[in-house]
């Protein structure tokens, strides 16, 4: 729904320029380009002052909009029953919430936390009441709206030699395809789903720039679909979550995160076959 910059939108509700929902110019969005708050895994020096440095996780991030809830007459009460409805807590999930600033736009999915709609100004005649929301992004990144994909059939290779040989030999073509390039074009690493459909035995998925693996214990059919989500860290079998398949060769799952620029990844199996694939579904992340 987003048609102009400094317009946001939260679930299916539109706000900024064009609705009853002005935002305010100086304060009316922060926290979306801050860095959120970070964890670390320092460990103090004993006998040296400092510390060895460990690794940072962004904490969840935390969004606040003020906005100006316009008086439009009839429409009013609608208007702001509107805003109460898409700001109410629920136990589970999250509702996704995009910003477009510079001509980009990037959303995050995000839960109510507060919601500031004081009843004085709601309804007392002309009055353009002040509103004030605080949202919080449990997964920080924000992610470009276009989804990529990329998809690969197994390696094939070449027919091999026959013996005995008349020289000079032509040598045959090597293996070829199996790969597909995962393109972040933000600023932070994104997760990847990847999907591998059979037929294929103890299907493997390499990571070509740090050679990590996961490889799942696992015959497919022509029928069978397993699915590699690294945001949930979770493996499933048509549908079926069993993170039992992976091999103790298996690098976490939460480890192929794609970092910013291309990265390869390679499809092998102990048994192959032409008519198996793999599909790589992501977008690009900023933090």
């Amino acid at each position: 729904m987003i048609t102009g910059d400094y317009q946001m939108q939260l679930g299916t509700l539109l706000l900024g320029a064009g609705t009853p929902y002005e935002i305010d110019a100086e304060n009316g969005l922060v926290g979306w380009d801050d860095l959120p708050g970070v964890d670390t895994a320092d460990v103090p020096r004993p006998d040296t002052p400092g510390a060895w440095p460990g690794s940072i996780d962004p904490q969840s991030r935390i969004i606040t909009v003020q906005m100006s809830v316009h008086n439009d007459g009839s429409g009013h009460a609608a208007n702001i029953a509107a805003l109460r409805a898409i700001t109410t807590a629920t136990l589970f999930g999250e509702t996704a919430f995009a910003v477009r600033l510079g001509g980009q736009t990037l959303f995050c999915n995000a839960r109510c936390l507060q919601r500031s709609l004081p009843n004085g100004d709601n309804y007392a005649g002309a009055r353009t009441p002040k509103a004030q929301l605080q949202l919080e992004a449990t997964d920080p990144r924000r992610y470009v709206t276009a989804l990529s994909s990329a998809t690969t059939a197994p390696p094939a290779t070449g027919a091999g030699i026959t013996w005995p040989v008349t020289w000079p030999v032509t040598w045959p073509a090597a293996t070829s395809g199996g790969t597909v390039f995962v393109t972040n074009s933000g600023d932070y690493p994104t997760p990847v789903t990847i999907t591998i459909t059979g037929p294929l035995t103890t299907p493997a998925v390499y990571r070509l720039d740090t050679g990590d693996v996961i490889e799942l214990n696992v015959t497919l059919t022509a029928s069978d679909v397993a699915v590699i989500d690294t945001l949930a860290g979770t493996v499933s079998v048509n549908g079926a979550v069993n993170n039992t398949l992976l091999t103790d060769r298996s690098a976490p799952i939460s480890s192929f995160l794609m970092p910013p620029g291309s990265t390869g990844l390679a499809i092998r199996a102990t048994v192959t076959n032409p008519a198996a694939s793999m599909s790589a579904v992501w977008r690009s992340a900023y933090l």
